[in-house]
């Protein structure tokens, strides 16, 4: 069913350019095996995952909102559907799908052999449950932007799920795969708890601390169960986490500083993982609907005060493309809207449409970003901070740790004026999905614009790539023109590894996965 696999074969060349800088060990290290099962290897040893600033603080998998959660998502919880590592859409919980001629009835047909970690057997009733659940506009879920066209979904049998929608989509696979199907029995343990039907289950939780995890004993899927216990470990801060992982206290360091990446890659011991393809992005979100970024002349002007070279240079060394362009899709996919004028540095244009919007000379924004995470962001700030000031306007930094700087603006609608709040976008690799972090009522700069919101569902129906390309390049044009989220370039996630761990990679969204990892000299371990 997968109508993009020509196009994503030639994103795939965009991994080339964005982490040029970025080398990885071997080539076997990188990759995870293929098949395998829960049989495969005997559970071995405590692979320590660190995370610098903060540890995993809620489990819920439906509301996340950081993206050091994100490998539980295919450690404890599954999906009707996955990525592979080519970023196409494949069956998970799901073994088959079908559709409509008309592209706006699916029906998918699950595993018959799973079950969620305290025994209890999954069936279409909970796929119900939480699409429902994702759908409702009190959970704050971006799940929901993908999937808000799902006019009834109904469980057919025990294992037949029935979706109706009110438009057609031909990537209805696609939309499903930020959905996890959770135990839904405790909603009010979410969080605490984490019940899934993944490989691990939670042993114990310190939320912002620490999270163990054990094989299930209720798990007999294809993925693997090679370590007897998976540890997500809070580090004080980025130097601490690359001193514990070089000192071999940590087998994974997520988000390493760009500092840091001579010293690891100098490592005869380590590797760091890449993804075959990007479509994550450092970025900047501001309130539409506050002043002063309600009106979109100061968000263009802020757009033209980026110096995004100097930023890709400087802050993330050059690892990562500048997004001149404006667009949440890298120039190297080849649905990417060359037809873009774009942001190109210029301060006297910055200054021009400042003063046109009303912005008075020593008018103060207010940088926010996280304080022991991220250093990036920071040098990002300080070198906008410093070109403001040469047009005489100000830039105030503000560092917070990871939950008060999220809990600012997320979840949406939530007002922050004044702001401008360094982010990490994890978009789908779908060229319409990945516009669709614009669409009403999924940003969290909270720009909703109904003409955008048509042209996403038209360019959802799409059959050929020719009339696909039109609806995203004028998506591209619309969200470049209003600038609701000021992309600043191409990048991924930092993710360090010990080369006795193998089977770690990398999706393109920036994720990390560790479902079918393994010590490569343990003991009863498959190699």
């Amino acid at each position: 069913m997968q109508r993009f696999d020509r196009w994503y074969r030639g994103l795939a060349l965009a991994a080339g350019v964005v982490a040029t800088a970025i080398l990885v060990a071997s080539a076997g290290a990188s990759g995870a095996r293929s098949g395998g099962s829960a049989a495969t290897c005997k559970p071995y040893g405590t692979l320590s995952y660190g995370i610098a600033g903060a540890g995993i603080t809620a489990l819920d998998p439906n509301t996340i909102a950081a993206a050091a959660q994100w490998p539980l998502n295919s450690l404890v919880y599954e999906g009707l559907t996955t990525y592979d590592q080519d970023g196409n859409a494949v069956p998970d919980l799901a073994t088959r799908w079908k559709h409509s001629a008309d592209d706006k009835t699916w029906w998918f047909f699950l595993r018959r052999d799973v079950h969620y970690q305290d025994g209890r057997p999954f069936t279409s009733a909970d796929v119900v449950q939480n699409i429902l659940r994702v759908l409702d506009p009190k959970v704050p879920s971006q799940a929901r932007g993908n999937i808000k066209d799902i006019q009834s979904v109904r469980a057919i049998n025990k294992y037949e799920v029935r979706f109706r929608l009110g438009s057609p989509s031909s990537i209805l696979p696609d939309q499903l795969f930020l959905v996890r199907m959770s135990d839904l029995t405790h909603p009010d343990q979410l969080n605490t708890v984490g019940l899934g039907t993944g490989p691990y289950m939670v042993s114990k939780f310190e939320p912002n601390q620490s999270l163990i995890l054990v094989p299930s004993t209720h798990y007999s899927g294809p993925k693997s169960q090679c370590f007897a216990q998976i540890a997500f470990l809070r580090e004080p801060d980025p130097t601490s986490m690359v001193t514990d992982f070089t000192a071999g206290k940590l087998g994974m360091a997520f988000n390493v500083p760009i500092s840091a990446v001579p010293q690891v890659n100098s490592d005869k011991n380590a590797y760091i993982i890449q993804p075959k393809a990007i479509s994550s992005l450092d970025a900047w979100e501001v309130d539409t609907t506050s002043p002063p970024f309600s009106n979109p002349q100061v968000r263009q002007g802020l757009s033209f005060a980026i110096d995004r070279d100097a930023m890709v240079k400087v802050a993330l060394q050059g690892q990562g493309v500048p997004a001149i362009g404006n667009s949440l899709i890298n120039e190297k996919n080849p649905f990417y809207n060359g037809q873009l004028k774009g942001y190109p540095f210029d301060l006297d244009k910055a200054k021009a449409l400042f003063q046109h919007a009303g912005l008075a000379p020593g008018t103060t924004f207010t940088y926010w970003t996280q304080a022991n995470a991220r250093p990036e962001w920071l040098t990002m700030g300080e070198i906008l901070q410093q070109d403001l000031q040469k047009i005489g306007y100000n830039l105030n930094i503000v560092q917070s740790d990871p939950s008060t700087w999220l809990a600012k603006f997320f979840p949406n609608p939530k007002q922050f004026p004044g702001l401008i709040v360094a982010n990490f976008l994890s978009l789908q690799p779908n060229p319409v999905l990945g516009m669709s972090f614009a669409s009403s009522n999924k940003c969290e700069c909270n720009w909703n614009n109904k003409a955008y919101d048509a042209l996403y569902f038209k360019a959802l129906g799409a059959t050929d790539n020719v009339t696909l390309k039109k609806y995203v390049n004028a998506m591209q044009g619309m969200f470049s023109a209003a600038a609701p989220v000021l992309p600043i370039a191409d990048a991924t996630n930092i993710v360090a590894v010990q080369k006795g761990v193998q089977g770690v990679w990398q999706d393109p969204r920036g994720n990390v996965h560790m479902e079918n990892a393994y010590f490569a000299n343990a003991k009863g371990s498959a190699k």
